[in-house]
């Protein structure tokens, strides 16, 4: 009679087996759609390897952490290693800090400031958008000097319930678009909801809105600048008729291309003080209201393609 049920049993687990792989697949595949945005495939795996982490949060839990801890394993190997916090901003898992963990260290920031830790729990809060990059100045235990770290952030719950905001980072990651398209959104969402008060932000070093050496700038429909990174203590400089290093008219060219667009790309070249020749850049700046007036929002990041050019 036993063997009889297990006899009958067995379709039934092999059935719920398919469905439950099916549904990891589909969830895994719908992920993966995510790494299309990117550029470069250390992205891409960086990316991968954090969303591979939360897959399995998700199914073993807490369990999970002891695998990311085995040292030479897929999860920690050189300088790759994945951390977590909880969403209050205490240390859950940092296998190369362990003295964190269970400290509360929602205060700590980078070398110019920036509080690292609230950012990464800010992302994980976000209702619509749970992920993203946040990008500091870090000195990594053992090295000599601090370098920068790009992040990729995701909240995920395990089956108890618990949530958790995990990520890993990559040192001397190289722009993507993305990086900057998504600062001069969150910019403009700012400028929009609080008006021109919060425009000193963009100036500060230690604040979510400038990443390695790409920074906001704002300026009016004539091309007045009311943020201006060059000469950050300056405001009201008329910049129309700036030009590149080759004679690019590209405060011009951005007034065109937003007469037709809400938002918009070009590259130029720009005068580099550490190069002998110009360093391609690419720009991304978009067009708001604030109190029926019109202003251009954007920020630049150094081409690492020439295909980006096209644009």
């Amino acid at each position: 009679m036993h063997s009889h049920c297990r006899t009958q049993m067995n379709p039934l687990k092999h059935l719920l087996g398919l469905i439950t792989l099916l549904l990891i697949t589909v969830s895994c595949t719908d992920e993966r759609k995510n790494l299309e945005q990117y550029e470069f495939d250390e992205t891409k795996k960086l990316v991968a390897y954090v969303e591979d982490a939360a897959a399995l949060i998700k199914t073993r839990g807490i369990i999970a952490f002891r695998d990311f801890a085995q040292k030479d394993s897929k999860w920690l190997r050189g300088n790759r290693y994945l951390f977590a916090y909880d969403l209050y901003g205490t240390c859950i898992f940092h296998p190369v800090s362990p003295e964190l963990i269970g400290r509360n260290i929602i205060n700590m920031k980078d070398l110019n400031g920036k509080p690292v830790i609230r950012e990464i729990v800010q992302i994980a809060s976000n209702a619509k958008h749970p992920f993203g990059w946040v990008h500091y100045l870090w000195m990594e235990p053992g090295e000599i000097y601090p370098e920068y770290k790009s992040s990729y952030i995701m909240r995920v719950t395990d089956p108890a319930g618990h949530v958790f905001a995990i990520g890993s980072g990559n040192y001397k990651q190289k722009a993507e678009k993305i990086f900057v398209s998504d600062m001069v959104d969150s910019a403009c969402i700012q400028l929009e909801r609080s008006g021109l008060e919060m425009i000193p932000q963009f100036l500060d070093k230690s604040g979510k809105y400038t990443f390695y050496d790409s920074y906001i700038f704002v300026l009016d429909e004539k091309g007045t600048a009311l943020v201006d990174p060059s000469f950050p203590s300056l405001s009201g400089r008329k910049l129309v008729n700036l030009k590149d290093a080759i004679g690019k008219p590209i405060v011009a060219e951005m007034i065109e291309k937003l007469k037709t667009n809400q938002t918009a790309w070009l590259s130029y070249m720009s005068k580099s003080p550490d190069e002998n020749k110009p360093v391609k850049k690419l720009a991304y700046i978009r067009k708001i209201h604030i109190n029926h007036k019109g202003y251009i929002v954007g920020s630049s990041i150094r081409l690492e393609k020439p295909v980006w050019l096209k644009i």
